[in-house]
């Protein structure tokens, strides 16, 4: 990606911007945030993704616990052990929907107790913040393994978009990911640490075709949760689906966009060395 890209998307940007001031995001019509993200995809030239989880890391590992009130370091240590394993994901290292297993473990493995990580409940729960039932646990390993050829035709979708560079294709992924995302939450497989886990395998799936990962920040916690609340009780992926594709711009600016700018400025602003003459 040029400079000229780069000017390009920061002027895309602009309207977004706007939008965030009047705090009217999410409930817009328009296909700003879609046009950007198939702009950046369409771009030949991508940031090498260890280095944009290094940012996520750096700057915002933690909104993923603010947000659901966790201040346990072992469990903070935990979610950075989450993304170490996303950004270290090749394509065997995710064969099926039963990875969402390996994340929750991994999610867990600083704890007291480990063992408590990649078990499914076994008991009645309500989806966090909500007054929605979760499955019965009886129910929880058929409902998971009902996802299971759709995970798998999102595998081969990733390929298809990376293959093609296809960003018209990559909205329909994006949406697929979303859509299988809230259907996790729905299940609530685990007694506790689903959101996290859900969302790092909703980052999983981005990492397939080079997005960078997603966070959402406290403040926003409101709205996510009111769309999570349509898309499981209502059946309408509408608004959840706009949230992210805002969340994805959020990402791509923040921890790639403004990256290179910076790293161009360091560039431009290098002193040259000076050679002596003989």
């Amino acid at each position: 990606m040029d400079s000229s890209d780069i000017d390009l998307i920061k002027h895309l940007f602009g309207r977004y911007q706007q939008l965030k001031k009047e705090k009217r995001l999410y409930s817009s019509d328009d296909f700003i945030p879609q046009n950007l993200i198939m702009f950046y995809y369409g771009c030949t030239e991508k940031l090498d993704f260890n280095n944009l989880v290094y940012n996520f890391k750096r700057k915002y590992i933690y909104n993923e616990n603010e947000m659901e009130g966790v201040h346990s370091k072992s469990e903070r240590d935990g979610l950075s052990a989450v993304y170490d394993y996303i950004k270290n994901a090749e394509n065997d290292n995710c064969p099926n929907i039963y990875i969402i297993l390996k994340l929750h473990s991994l999610l867990y493995s600083k704890v007291p107790y480990p063992e408590f990580g990649g078990k499914f409940r076994t008991s009645m729960a309500f989806i966090s913040d909500s007054d929605i039932q979760s499955t019965n646990p009886e129910y929880i390993s058929l409902e998971i393994s009902k996802l299971y050829n759709e995970y798998l035709e999102i595998l081969q979708m990733s390929e298809m978009v990376k293959k093609n560079n296809n960003s018209i294709l990559l909205m329909s992924y994006i949406d697929r990911c979303i859509d299988l995302k809230c259907r996790l939450i729905e299940i609530h497989p685990f007694p506790d640490g689903n959101g996290r886990t859900c969302r790092a395998m909703l980052n999983l799936l981005f990492r397939k075709v080079n997005l960078p990962p997603v966070y959402v920040r406290n403040k926003e916690k409101a709205e996510y949760i009111e769309a999570m609340d349509r898309a499981i009780r209502l059946k309408d992926t509408k608004t959840i689906r706009k949230f992210y594709y805002y969340k994805i711009c959020d990402s791509i600016i923040e921890l790639d966009i403004n990256e290179r700018n910076k790293q161009r400025t360091l560039v431009v602003d290098k002193p040259k060395t000076l050679v002596k003459k003989k």
